[in-house]
């Protein structure tokens, strides 16, 4: 049509032809051949662009005729007019942000020369924006970038929008997707679940846009770096603690509602223990772990057997003296200064009769025998049903939303009195006894000590392989007092698939304050957290994993690092050969993980800087009962501070075996310059930690990273950068941290001796399996041979894996494969370990994890 031209219109037009500059239409079907187009109508005023001032209205009624038959297609499909006014002010944006004042003439000749550059009717508006940046980086590239940047941050806003849409529609519907399976101890489909799951994903989403750094968030959502438990950030929560019991037993504690007074018997002291667990996961993202289980509850052994005693004594004393009132209450506080260990000797026994004598009670030696025996097995029968108690509450009782348990560990072995051994012995028997059906317990993780000269030495071990029946059923003296107990571990293990072993004497686990005759030399013996964590070494204060714990931790994408360094090598030597490749792409992979190591340690320091200002009130029981070491100082108001600095900073790492596939072909298991690449990548990870320790003071460390839901997130987002690779990420998993392939067919020693060195390095946790065929239950003494290998190849913390099935109509155990050969049920049970946990339903599982169970092969 005409357009008017008299002063009137041009007045009208530069007042309202804003108004007129887009009009919405029906999304237009794709255009196929022989199908018109249906036409779009265009209001008259559609195509004007408000003249400036020195432009006059010929020239907008030019670029009105030039553009006007131009549509844009929007992101939502929509089409609309072309204005150029939008590009003039992207542009204009664009300018400001650099701090530039530019003329309008120059804003306006970008704007025509990328409107000049459009070919044809219809463009997208991300078409349009590539010609702004393209125009931009001829002209200023300074302010290109910082249009990219603005695009970019534009791009997110509007993902972010649509990603948190489809996520909460999945949470909505229940369905089986990996965001619902995040977290294999979490039913996620429950009322209470959901509202954990949609209360993750905004918070997540809250921390990506308010508390990152945004070289942190762009890391992490690009696929760089994976910032873990990322959904707990804003509630400046720690990751999980080693609770110092006895302490806690001995001062009593408080929760919410009230005190708790010192408990005096063992189902007081196991009742206790799980509220603690309860009580206090509330208050971290991650793991609980007791460090020294039998010292903390040899104590309630101990009250239980003086609790018997005193009253078959009252008892037997009042039959002989007519009934005549004895004071149990003075009476046993006797006995408590007199008996020092529930064990039977001569020697205590004089003691207490001597001491009863004063009491005005007369007993043969032969009578306080036989009571001392019953009141051993009374003792011995309390202890099981309390184990069985504190077993049966950890895999019952819900700490969070989504039917969560606590995730617990225990960590024993090493106390050599009567009480511990007693505690320990039961511990094992209600574990392999099972929950209420026969199933395997999946929590508290056990894991037992291994320590020369107190649960193992080699002489033992010889005379055990020599005649492992007898071993096995008491006929073997042993010069370790706690040998017997690692018998009975590994035959509990060939059960229940716990307890997994630490081991003591690793060089890196040693301590120079351990002393056998000390009480408490558990102070000085390291304890895991059940999937691996690790506490041990201290810069403010003694090494001890007591009280303290895992402030956060952070892993990189150490295949992707692979990639770009070979892809990068093969760019800078286009004609070089294989060796020339493969030495320029090791030193840019290990100068990358270097400087993505640096990175984490400042995001880390970031959130720890964030941590510290959590007030006291925040975390009431830890902080309140001095849980965590120091926090009983804090008054509720005060920041935690410097109370938190002596947790650890961890930087953690996965696809070890992918990064190397991608610099040489070939996984670390097979190829021998590959292994000692990964070594020396390692080491580098160590340098970079020690001048963050130095530059800090803070106690930064190297982690084999638990990737649960990771595995699989890294590998999704480098398939889409970098396509499909074989043998790097072609499956839907990479292998977690310095492990063999899961797929590798290795013997056991060679798995065992291959990964053994990297334990030294990952001080922040490791952990190595050995997965086993059939059923393990039949043959214990490969277990046993399993730990001493894993013993002298200096290990740190070891686990073996084995098939666990469960028939949950009759409660048979073993290796089931389609129907239970007792009662031919078809309700199975099937007991796999995911990370450093069992669980007992795949389904459960992410399906990255489950990719990953698939594929993995079993040791010879």
């Amino acid at each position: 049509m005409k357009i008017p031209n008299s002063p009137a219109a041009v007045s009208f037009i530069k007042t309202y032809g804003h108004f007129f500059a887009t009009v919405r239409v029906s999304k237009e079907p794709k255009k196929r051949e022989g199908v018109r187009r249906k036409r779009v109508r265009r209001p008259a005023f559609a195509r004007i662009v408000t003249p400036c001032e020195d432009q006059g209205y010929e020239h907008s009624n030019k670029l009105y005729k030039m553009y006007s038959n131009i549509l844009i297609t929007k992101r939502d499909g929509m089409s609309e007019a072309f204005s150029i006014d939008k590009i003039k002010n992207a542009v204009l944006k664009a300018y400001r942000a650099s701090g530039i004042q530019e003329e309008n003439s120059t804003i306006d000749q970008v704007a025509e020369k990328v409107a000049s550059a459009i070919v044809g009717t219809q463009i997208s508006v991300e078409e349009i924006q590539d010609l702004v940046e393209k125009e931009l980086m001829v002209r200023n590239p300074y302010v290109a970038k910082k249009y990219i940047i603005y695009r970019e941050w534009r791009t997110i806003e509007r993902d972010k929008k649509t990603h948190m849409k489809q996520v909460m529609d999945g949470i909505v519907a229940i369905e089986k997707n990996d965001v619902n399976l995040s977290n294999a101890n979490m039913s996620a489909h429950t009322p209470a679940g959901q509202m954990m799951t949609f209360a993750s994903e905004v918070t997540k989403d809250y921390a990506n846009k308010y508390l990152l750094g945004i070289k942190y968030a762009r890391a992490h959502r690009n696929g760089d770096i994976h910032i873990h438990d990322l959904d707990y950030y804003p509630t400046k929560t720690t990751t999980c603690i080693q609770y110092d019991l006895d302490d806690l037993f001995e001062r009593g504690f408080r929760t919410k509602n009230g005190s708790i007074r010192t408990p005096q018997s063992i189902q007081s002291y196991a009742t206790l223990a799980t509220i603690i667990f309860q009580t206090n996961q509330n208050e971290q993202h991650g793991g609980q772990s007791i460090p020294a289980f039998d010292f903390f509850m040899a104590k309630g052994v101990r009250k239980t057997f003086i609790k018997h005693l005193t009253t078959f004594i009252s008892f037997l004393h009042n039959i002989s003296r007519d009934n005549a009132d004895s004071n149990e209450s003075q009476l046993r506080n006797r006995l408590t200064g007199s008996i020092q260990s529930i064990q039977w000797s001569e020697e205590q026994s004089e003691v207490i009769l001597e001491m009863l004598k004063q009491e005005n009670i007369i007993l043969s030696s032969q009578n306080l025998s036989a009571i001392w025996e019953r009141s051993l097995k009374a003792t011995r029968k309390d202890t099981h049903q309390a184990m069985e108690g504190f077993i049966h509450n950890l895999n019952t009782m819900h700490s969070r939303g989504g039917n969560q348990v606590v995730f617990s560990s225990i960590n024993y072995g090493t106390d050599t009195s009567a009480e511990g051994r007693l505690l320990i012995r039961e511990l094992l028997a209600a574990t392999s006894e099972g929950l209420g059906q026969g199933e395997v317990p999946v929590f508290p993780i056990q894991i037992f000590k291994v320590k020369e000269g107190v649960s193992y030495t080699e002489a033992d071990y010889n005379k055990a392989m020599a005649d492992f029946d007898k071993a096995m059923s008491g006929e073997i003296a042993f010069d370790a007092p706690n040998f017997d107990l690692l018998l009975e571990a590994c035959k509990t293990t060939s059960v229940a698939l716990f307890p997994n072993f630490i081991f003591l004497d690793t060089p890196f686990n040693q301590n120079p304050l351990w002393k056998a005759d000390d009480p408490k030399r558990y102070r000085y013996e390291v304890a895991s957290m059940g999937c691996r964590t690790r506490v041990y070494e201290n810069m403010h204060g003694e090494k001890s994993s007591l009280g303290r714990g895992n402030l956060s931790f952070t892993s990189l994408n150490m295949p992707r690092l692979a990639i770009k360094a070979r892809r990068e090598a093969e760019e800078l030597h286009p004609d070089g050969d294989k060796h020339t490749i493969r030495k320029e792409a090791k030193q840019l992979f290990i100068e990358s993980v270097r400087s993505m190591c640096a990175l984490i340690a400042e995001q880390l320091y970031d959130r720890y800087q964030y941590q510290r200002t959590a007030l006291a009130r925040q975390f009431p029981f830890m902080m309140g009962n001095d849980v965590w070491k120091g926090g009983s100082t804090l008054q509720a108001n005060d920041e935690v501070g410097d109370i938190i600095r002596t947790g650890t900073l961890g930087i953690g790492f996965i696809g070890g075996h992918n990064a190397m596939v991608a610099l040489y072909g070939e996984g670390h298991a097979r190829h021998m310059e590959a292994w000692q690449t990964l070594y020396e990548t390692l080491e580098v990870m160590n340098q970079v930690v020690n001048e963050y320790k130095d530059k800090y003071k803070l106690n930064y460390s190297v982690l084999a990273t638990p990737a649960e839901g990771l595995s699989g997130r890294f590998t999704k987002i480098d398939r889409k950068v970098y396509g499909i690779i074989p043998g790097v990420n072609d499956r839907d998993y990479y292998i977690n941290s310095f492990h063999i392939d899961v797929k590798e067919p290795i013997s056991i020693l060679e798995k065992i001796k291959k990964e053994a060195p990297f334990h030294a390095l990952t001080g922040g946790g490791h952990i190595t399996y050995v997965e086993l065929d059939g059923e393990a239950k039949k043959n214990v003494s490969a277990i046993l041979k399993i730990v001493k290998v894993m013993y002298d190849q200096q290990i740190g913390y070891g686990s073996i894996n084995h098939p666990v099935d469960t028939c949950k109509q009759c409660g048979y155990k073993g290796v089931i494969y389609d129907k239970c050969p007792v009662c031919r049920g078809e309700n199975i049970l099937r007991l796999r370990r995911i990370t450093g946990y069992l669980t007992g339903n795949l389904d459960s599982w992410n399906s990255s994890k489950k990719a990953e169970e698939k594929d993995r092969i079993k040791h010879r």
